[in-house]
C-alpha cells in the first residue's frame, strides 16, 4: 500500500531555511516518527500549506542548487538577449515582410507552448537536472545553426528548436526552485531568479548590437556557446533528481487546477503578460527602427528596461513573500498596459527609452508574486505538471500576440500595442471575480505545541 503524504513528510526532519537569497538553511523542524500517537495527532491538526514544501535536501546542497539557478539565470538571459534585438532587424534586412517576422517569433513561443507540459510532467518523475543540461544544448545547436544558413525557412525552424529548448528551460528552472526553497520564502528566491535573469538582460543587447555590426555569424555563435556555460552550470550545481519528486506520488496526486480560483487567477495574468512579450518581442526593435533609433540606441532600450528589474526583483519577492500577492499581481497588469498603450505615440527614440526605465520600475512585483502565489498553491510532486501548466499558458498567448502584432503593425503603427493594453485592463478587471475571497497573504511559520511548524495568517476580524 502506498505511504500517504502526511505519512511520507512525517518521517522526515524539514531542513531548508535561511539564506541571503532564497531561505536555505534554517534550523530543522522535528517531526515526530510515523505512526505514533503525537505525529497522528500533529499532522491531523497541520493546515495544507505545510505540506507544500518539498522533501528534507541537505542545507548545503540545496544553497549551492539555488546559486546555480540563479547564476545559469543570469548568463541564460545574457545568451538570449544577445540576439533578441537582433533577430527582426536580421529577417528584415533578409526581405521578410512585417508578418513573416510575426510568423517566425510565433514558431518560438508556439514550439515552447508544445513542450511546457509534457516536460514538467517529465520533469515530476525523472527530476529537473538532465532536462535541463538537454534543453541547454538543443538551444545551442539550434543557435549555432543561425549562422550557417540563409534559408527563410530554415530559418523558422531554427527559431522553433530555440522556442521549445527555452520553453523547457523555464518550466524545469521554476519548478527546481521549489524543489529546494520553503513556500514561505519563495517570493524572494523567484525574485532572485528574476534579478539575475534581468541582469543578465542589461549586458545581453549590448552585447549582440555590438557584435552585430562586425558580423551576423558571430552574435549567434557567442549565444550559442552562453547556452553551452549554462548547461555546465546547471550540471554542476544541482542534484541529480529533483528534491520534489516524492517516490510513488509524482503524477498520481496534483491539485484540481480548474477548480482553484487561485490558480484560474494566476493564469489569466500569465496569459495577459504573454500576450504583452509576445507583442513587444516582435515589434519594440521595429518601433525603435520607425523612430530612426540606431542599433546602438535599440540595444541600449532593452538594457535600460532591465535595469529596474535587476535591483528591485529580490525587494519585490520580499514583498511577495508579506504582501497580498493579488495586489501586487493587479497592479503590475495595470501599469503594463498603461505605458504600452503609450509608447507607439512617442516621437522620438529617447523618449521610449527613457519610459521604459519608468516601466520596469511599476511592473517589477508581477513576476515575484505570481509564481510564488502560484507555487503556495501546488504541492511539490506536482510542481513540474503545473508549471508546465502556467508557462504553457505564457508562451501559447505570446505565440497569438506575435502573429496578430506583426500583421497588425503593418496597417497601423499604435494598433497592436493598443489592443495589448486592452488586454491587459481586461485580464485586471477579470482577476476581482475570481480572486473574491481568496487568501493572497502568503502564510508564515511558528513552532506548534510539538515542535512541528504551523501555518497562520492574518483573519479578518468577526
Amino acid at each position: 500500500m502506498m505511504p500517504s503524504v502526511s505519512e511520507e513528510y512525517s518521517s522526515r526532519r524539514v531542513e531548508l531555511g535561511e539564506s541571503p537569497i532564497g531561505g536555505i538553511g534554517r534550523p530543522s523542524y522535528p517531526v515526530a516518527a510515523r505512526g505514533s500517537p503525537t505525529a497522528e495527532a500533529d499532522i491531523s491538526s497541520l493546515n495544507p500549506g505545510d505540506l507544500l514544501n518539498s522533501p528534507a535536501i541537505d542545507p548545503r546542497r540545496a544553497r549551492i542548487a539555488l546559486y546555480g539557478l540563479v547564476g545559469a539565470s543570469f548568463a541564460d538571459a545574457l545568451g538570449a538577449t544577445m540576439i533578441l534585438p537582433v533577430v527582426p532587424l536580421f529577417l528584415r534586412q533578409d526581405g521578410a515582410s512585417y508578418a513573416e517576422i510575426g510568423l517566425v517569433a510565433a514558431a518560438f513561443w508556439g514550439a515552447g507552448l508544445l513542450v511546457g507540459y509534457p516536460v514538467g510532467k517529465l520533469s515530476d518523475r525523472l527530476g529537473r537536472k538532465r532536462l535541463m543540461v538537454g534543453s541547454q544544448l538543443v538551444y545551442a545547436l539550434a543557435t549555432a545553426a543561425f549562422a550557417l544558413t540563409p534559408s527563410p525557412l530554415w530559418f523558422l525552424i531554427l527559431r522553433a528548436l530555440q522556442g521549445a529548448a527555452a520553453g523547457a528551460a523555464n518550466v524545469l528552472a521554476m519548478a527546481a526552485v521549489a524543489d529546494v526553497v520553503p513556500h514561505e520564502r519563495r517570493g524572494r528566491a523567484y525574485g532572485s531568479l528574476t534579478g539575475a535573469n534581468m541582469t543578465g538582460t542589461i549586458v545581453g543587447p549590448l552585447i549582440g548590437a555590438t557584435l552585430f555590426t562586425l558580423s551576423v555569424g558571430l552574435t549567434f555563435l557567442a549565444s550559442a556557446s552562453v547556452a553551452l556555460v549554462v548547461g555546465a552550470i546547471i550540471a554542476a550545481t544541482l542534484p541529480g533528481r529533483a528534491a520534489a519528486s516524492v517516490q510513488g506520488l509524482a503524477g498520481r496526486v496534483g491539485p484540481v487546477i480548474w477548480r482553484n480560483r487561485a490558480i484560474l487567477g494566476i493564469l489569466l495574468s500569465s496569459a495577459a503578460l504573454g500576450a504583452l512579450i509576445g507583442m513587444y518581442d516582435t515589434l519594440w526593435s521595429l518601433l525603435m527602427h520607425h523612430r530612426h533609433a540606431t542599433d546602438f540606441e535599440i540595444g541600449l532600450s532593452f538594457t535600460l528596461f532591465a535595469i529596474p528589474f535587476a535591483l528591485g526583483s529580490w525587494p519585490a519577492g520580499w514583498l511577495a513573500d508579506r504582501l497580498d500577492n493579488r495586489w501586487l499581481i493587479g497592479t503590475s497588469l495595470v501599469a503594463g498596459a498603461a505605458f504600452a498603450a503609450t509608447y507607439p505615440f512617442l516621437p522620438s527614440p529617447a523618449w521610449l527609452i527613457g519610459l521604459g526605465v519608468f516601466e520596469g520600475i511599476f511592473t517589477v512585483t508581477g513576476a515575484p508574486a505570481r509564481l510564488a502565489m502560484l507555487s503556495r498553491q501546488v504541492r511539490p510532486e506536482a510542481m513540474g505538471v503545473v508549471q508546465g501548466i502556467y508557462g504553457s499558458t505564457q508562451v501559447g498567448a505570446a505565440a497569438v500576440s506575435a502573429v496578430l502584432a506583426g500583421w497588425l503593425f503593418g496597417i497601423g503603427v499604435p494598433i497592436p500595442f493598443l489592443a495589448t493594453a486592452a488586454v491587459m485592463v481586461l485580464a485586471a478587471f477579470g482577476l476581482v471575480p475570481l480572486w473574491h475571497g481568496v487568501e493572497g497573504r502568503p502564510r508564515r511559520r511558528i513552532r506548534g505545541a510539538a515542535g512541528l511548524p504551523t501555518s497562520v495568517k492574518k483573519s479578518p476580524a468577526p
